[in-house]
């Protein structure tokens, strides 16, 4: 096993290894498998739209059009929200499953639809998998921490799930989670872990021997006013200091902006403060960690 290397080493480490434009755990190419349910419920929905223009339009008995809004409301589920009418249901200020039990109201949005957009047979498969893929960044949430934790697993870190198993083995990592709340971290292992936020769950606890390794994990691909706001605190997690020397805090950032942030490109005001930030907590707080992909894998690969 190598000599572990001070914080500032890893953060050259980073700096000096950017992220990739593309990383294959936020990347979700593949067709969804269930793609073929999609576009039979849109065939459905569509259909059944179809039906209610039509016996509106002959002016049909309005008892006779009412049982195919129940059938409308029936039919819609998980697999609607690809069809353009549940998408033009989120224009009208609303979202599925209240519009399918409110029949008054998917009446409503039924006829408006009907006056404002084009209702026809088709339905390209390459329409729905593109209103699934435009939904990509909502399935990310989870994605950097279940990065980190194939890296670990790699270096021989297993995952586990008691406290029983934490405190029994020499190299592990556990997700923050109901068994590894912050009242049991803070308890269990001694520490303040004092955000400014007292009950903000972070992402992991990493074990090797006598050494706990308490990380955040973000992925940033741009700037502005909300990305700012999760740097802030990433930095407050490096800010963080326990009296156990033993304990260390690692903010994990992937994504393109992170190369901004720890590069040498010129910046405005807030990213120069930001980096300066960085850099002065790495300095005063020697067991804390600032790492991208790059750098966390050096720090725990050859533990």
């Amino acid at each position: 096993m190598k000599k572990s290397q001070d914080n500032l080493f890893y953060f050259d480490v980073s700096k000096n290894n950017p992220e990739k434009i593309l990383d294959k755990f936020y990347v979700f190419d593949e067709k969804n498998l269930h793609l073929g349910e999609y576009i039979s419920n849109t065939k459905d929905v569509k259909n059944i739209l179809i039906t209610i223009r039509t016996l509106q339009t002959k002016n049909e008995n309005e008892e006779v059009v009412d049982k195919y809004f129940l059938e409308l409301s029936r039919i819609m589920n998980k697999f609607s929200n690809c069809s353009e009418f549940a998408c033009f249901i989120n224009a009208c200020d609303s979202f599925l499953d209240y519009a399918k039990n409110d029949i008054a109201l998917l009446k409503k949005i039924t006829n408006l639809y009907f006056e404002k957009r084009v209702l026809n047979e088709t339905v390209p498969e390459e329409w729905i998998q593109a209103i699934i893929d435009s939904n990509a960044p909502a399935k990310k949430g989870k994605c950097g921490e279940n990065k980190l934790l194939w890296i670990l697993g790699k270096s021989g870190f297993a995952e586990v799930f008691s406290w029983e198993d934490f405190l029994k083995k020499q190299k592990c990592v556990a997700k923050f989670s109901s068994i590894f709340s912050i009242k049991d971290v803070r308890k269990r292992l001694g520490i303040k872990l004092a955000t400014k936020k007292q009950d903000k769950k972070l992402d992991l606890i990493i074990k090797f021997e006598n050494r706990i390794y308490i990380c955040e994990a973000k992925h940033l691909n741009t700037g502005g006013g909300g990305q700012d706001k999760q740097i802030s605190e990433l930095i407050e997690i490096v800010s963080l200091k326990e009296k156990n020397k033993n304990i260390s805090y690692i903010s994990f950032l992937d994504g393109v902006y992170s190369n901004i942030i720890i590069g040498g490109a010129d910046g405005g005001g807030k990213l120069i403060k930001q980096r300066q930030e960085i850099k002065k907590y790495l300095k005063k707080n020697l067991s804390n960690f600032w790492v991208n992909t790059a750098g966390f894998v050096a720090l725990f690969e050859n533990k």
